[in-house]
């Protein structure tokens, strides 16, 4: 019996998972209920009502998060950028950071994974050259206000076995800038108390052409999902003149560490 087929009959039973679902539901329709009414008094409040909101998803899809480092944006305004496997990936960190998404426009319109972006207060950026000089200054923009962002600068999700090159040109408004800029990596460790190594990646990972009904699905009958998010030291807008050395250097710092990562599982 494969390993793969041994994740498939370990899934929660279908009475559990109803229940889990109902439970979900209601104290979703409770947050969003709230967040409505608090985000016209205390915009502050509104977004730590959308992390509870990250927080019940982990609970719903049993993730276990591991973090290490330190996190800056108690600090000053901080962009987050990190690597990117799977939709599951917003829940995780939403619901350690106190920040917005960036995302591409079309996410806005797909099931589920729409919907916990438009939650989140998600800011979406039109990938059409066109808007390409409006992209390039909406991270500037909003953090000129404080906020902390979370960008995945590889622009999709990748494998789980390699960290994709990153897209550079929305980095092109911080050159120069006084902005914190942290990298993060995220890596799961587990399935059902499974090692995931690379021939099960594909059971987190969601990239391609796969079809996202039933990867969702499976992803909601796991029993566990253990994930570890790691802090690197941030560098700072201000101390590069070029966009591909800001990007170079972020990207570089978060492949090395996720590759060390991958090892230790592969010796498992």
């Amino acid at each position: 019996m494969s390993k793969l087929s041994f994740l498939k009959i370990n899934f929660i039973d279908k009475a559990a998972f109803g229940f889990k679902l109902f439970c979900f539901i209601f104290l979703t329709l409770k947050l969003i209920f709230l967040k409505v009414l608090v985000q016209m008094v205390s915009k502050k409040l509104a977004i730590k009502l959308v992390q509870l909101f990250h927080k019940l998803v982990l609970w719903f899809i049993n993730i276990d998060v591991e973090v290490t480092g330190e996190d800056y944006s108690h600090k000053v305004a901080t962009l987050y950028v990190s690597n990117h496997l799977s939709y599951i990936d917003i829940p995780i960190l939403g619901s350690l950071i106190n920040a917005k998404f960036i995302a591409k426009a079309e996410i806005s319109s797909w099931p589920f994974i729409g919907f916990l972006s438009r939650i989140g207060n998600t800011i979406f950026i039109n990938r059409n050259l066109k808007f390409l000089k409006k992209n390039k200054t909406i991270i500037f923009e909003q953090m000129s206000k404080g906020e902390n962002l979370i960008l995945f600068p590889e622009g999709t999700t990748s494998d789980g076995i390699r960290v994709l090159n990153f897209k550079s040109s929305l980095f092109s408004s911080l050159e120069n800038r006084n902005i914190m800029i942290q990298p993060i990596v995220i890596y799961y460790k587990s399935v059902n108390g499974i090692p995931l190594n690379r021939w099960l990646k594909p059971i987190i990972a969601w990239y391609g052409d796969m079809d996202l009904k039933p990867h969702l699905i499976n992803i909601f009958k796991l029993i566990s999902i253990k994930a570890k998010v790691i802090f690197l030291p941030p560098i700072n807008g201000k101390n590069f003149n070029d966009r591909k050395d800001m990007t170079y250097i972020l990207h570089h710092a978060i492949d090395n560490f996720y590759s060390n990562e991958l090892n230790k599982t592969l010796l498992k």
